[in-house]
């Protein structure tokens, strides 16, 4: 019930996910879910583009700067319709009831199921780089500034940093409604997962097997039995950036096949060229993981359709369009390789035997099997084969390479060549199985109908009805992994009460006494792995450490290790860093850490120069009161 009263906001982020991009959607010629698809991926592009230009053009961030690009882009998008108005294009896409109906149905499940595992709109993430995402949000707020190279806040002192902040920005533009940045972040969770990945999903099926929307809309319900995408992604990390990225990857293959049908006119071409532009730029500044991955997923599709445009032309043209794929692909390489982010720290943990039962049956990164989407996947596979759609395949097959190179691959300089750019996380590659895995099973789901439809019609009603009940109780077996995820989300990842494992409710409410001691001129240190860090994205004061990583000066680090001390030298540090308060909420944490580096920042009580001035709990605010 406690969301209800962020229903307003939930239309919000609804309306910044779509109301951007709809001018656009409407000048292609697109057709159903493909076009709101369409509408969502230029919104973000929009986003994107108005948060680096705001601050070139002098503006705060805000709507404003999001309305002038959008007005920009729209106008180009009608003024490219209007030139190739008469073309007898045929719109891509489906239009079926069956594939919105999904969709609706899709959406409405995915929202309940993602606030069911949050809990309530104020439960923080309590995950490891939750706390860097929160904090990121009020760093935009309290700057007026979105862009993603100017993303300082653990590194203050610098000009420029780059983090594609797409998230953030877009999170950012809805605190004004939501009321706070914890209740925003969740909110815009919902709106990403529930809308988003449906229309993801139902678009790509629906471009590329448009003759079967019945294949469309299985793909959108068989969603629900691919829990690790993208309830994974709120359980692990938590991955807010690479989950807004990845649900744009079904899109972005979708829009590179339509921008390339034969016969299209200079005028349409160009403008869905623009469109692809666009998806780059929303999944770029989403993660550039999701980019690179969106990339590869397409690069079949690439292959195919360049070396049919060579066949096709003279041996010149030929040679020259040959050339320019091999310096695309050498491109690639070179850009996969300079990428590569491996940290060596998630190993393979898997056997071979492991990771391709995972893959067959479309249950990755060690979860409970299901027992319905490998067989439909199959089934779409062999479908696929009798459609000559060798691209599909081919594309299908690079997922499972990395995957497997993931999940089980020992020889480790290869494996982090290839999946370096997702930090070897086999959580992260196992997502990329859904790009085409839910397509495929949709289509052996639309293969399954027909023929259970032609039996039910010649009077099989039996067999039917068994096959039926078969079917049925095998995808019930996927709820014991959606349950799995939903019941992490509530028990670890959002878990807000005196069970959590980093910031709890005792020290929320500290922050509100916080908010009443604190002055605007205040500085406040606290370890950032127990959640004091989160004062800053809860009230907006300063805090030393907004984040875990970071480089945040010699003095921040000698008084993280030695606060406690009270002696001259923390004095000393503390005057120059104009210290003025100090947060001390025991020693549980987000992340169970090794280092030494915050042990200085526990056990205040003991601290000659600090002094208790607001309790709740076990959670304490000092002041800094013996220093001279």
């Amino acid at each position: 019930m406690t969301w209800i009263s962020h229903v307003p906001a939930l239309i919000a982020v609804f309306g910044l996910l779509i109301v951007p991009g709809l001018p656009v959607a409407f000048s292609v010629r697109a057709r159903g879910v493909f076009r709101l698809g369409i509408a969502v991926v230029v919104s973000l592009a929009v986003i994107a583009a108005a948060s680096l230009i705001a601050p070139v053009l002098g503006l705060g961030w805000s709507l404003v700067p999001v309305a002038l690009v959008a007005v920009v882009v729209g106008i180009v998008a009608l003024t490219l319709r209007a030139i190739g108005r008469d073309a007898g294009e045929e719109p891509v896409g489906t239009s079926s009831k069956w594939v919105w109906g999904a969709v609706v149905a899709a959406l409405c499940g995915w929202t309940g199921i993602v606030a069911l595992g949050i809990g309530a709109a104020d439960h923080p993430n309590q995950l490891y780089d939750g706390l860097f995402h929160l904090n990121l949000i009020e760093f935009i707020l309290q700057n007026s500034d979105a862009s993603s190279l100017h993303m300082t806040m653990s590194t203050p002192g610098q000009a420029t940093a780059f983090y594609p902040a797409l998230w953030h920005a877009l999170v950012s533009l809805i605190v004004p409604v939501s009321g706070s940045v914890v209740s925003a972040t969740n909110i815009v969770t919902l709106g990403v997962v529930g809308l988003i990945w449906p229309v993801a999903v139902a678009s790509l099926t629906s471009v590329v097997f448009p003759a079967r929307p019945i294949a469309a809309a299985g793909a959108t319900l068989a969603s629900f039995g691919f829990s690790v995408f993208p309830l994974g992604f709120l359980n692990w990390g938590v991955l807010y950036p690479n989950l807004l990225g990845t649900v744009l990857v079904p899109l972005f293959v979708a829009i590179v096949v339509a921008a390339l049908r034969p016969a299209l006119t200079w005028s349409s071409r160009l403008l869905w060229c623009l469109v692809g532009i666009a998806a780059v730029g929303a999944m770029g500044f989403a993660h550039p993981s999701a980019l690179l991955g969106g990339i590869a997923l397409v690069v079949p599709f690439l292959v195919v359709r360049t070396w049919t445009a060579a066949c096709r032309a003279g041996l010149v043209a030929r040679v020259v369009i040959l050339v320019l794929l091999c310096l695309g692909l050498v491109a690639l390489a070179i850009v996969w390789i300079k990428a590569n982010v491996t940290t060596n720290h998630w190993l393979p943990s898997e056997t071979m035997a492991q990771a391709v039962g995972e893959v067959l049956l479309l249950s990755p990164v060690e979860r409970t099997a299901g027992l319905l989407l490998g067989p439909l996947a199959a089934i779409g596979i062999w479908q696929v084969v009798r459609m000559k759609l060798w691209w599909v395949l081919a594309s299908y097959v690079l997922s499972v390479g990395f995957y497997l190179a993931s999940a089980w691959f020992p020889i480790l300089s290869l494996r982090s060549l290839l999946v370096g750019v997702w930090y070897d996380d086999t959580t992260r590659v196992g997502a990329l199985l859904a790009m085409w895995g839910l397509p495929l099973a949709g289509l052996g789901v639309a293969v399954v109908t027909s023929w259970l439809r032609a039996r039910w019609e010649n009077g099989a009603r039996l067999p039917v009805i068994a096959l039926a009940t078969l079917i049925a109780f095998a995808a019930a077996s996927h709820l014991i992994m959606l349950t799995s995820d939903v019941l992490q989300m509530r028990r670890v990842s959002f878990q807000f009460g005196d069970a959590s494992r980093g910031l709890s409710a005792d020290e929320a409410a500290l922050f509100g006494k916080a908010d009443a001691v604190l002055d605007e001129d205040s500085v406040v240190i606290g370890d950032p792995l127990t959640g004091a860090a989160l004062l800053y994205a809860y009230t907006g004061h300063d805090v030393v450490f907004p984040h875990v990583a970071g480089r945040y000066g010699e003095d921040a680090t000698f008084l993280a290790r030695n606060l406690v001390d009270g002696d001259a030298a923390v004095c000393a540090a503390v005057d120059r860093m104009g210290v003025t308060h100090a947060l001390d909420f025991g020693d549980r944490t987000f992340f169970e850490s090794q280092s030494p580096r915050f042990t200085g920042l526990h056990d205040l009580n003991e601290s000659p120069i600090l002094t208790p001035v607001a309790t709740v709990g076990e959670a304490t605010l000092y002041e800094v009161s013996g220093c001279e």
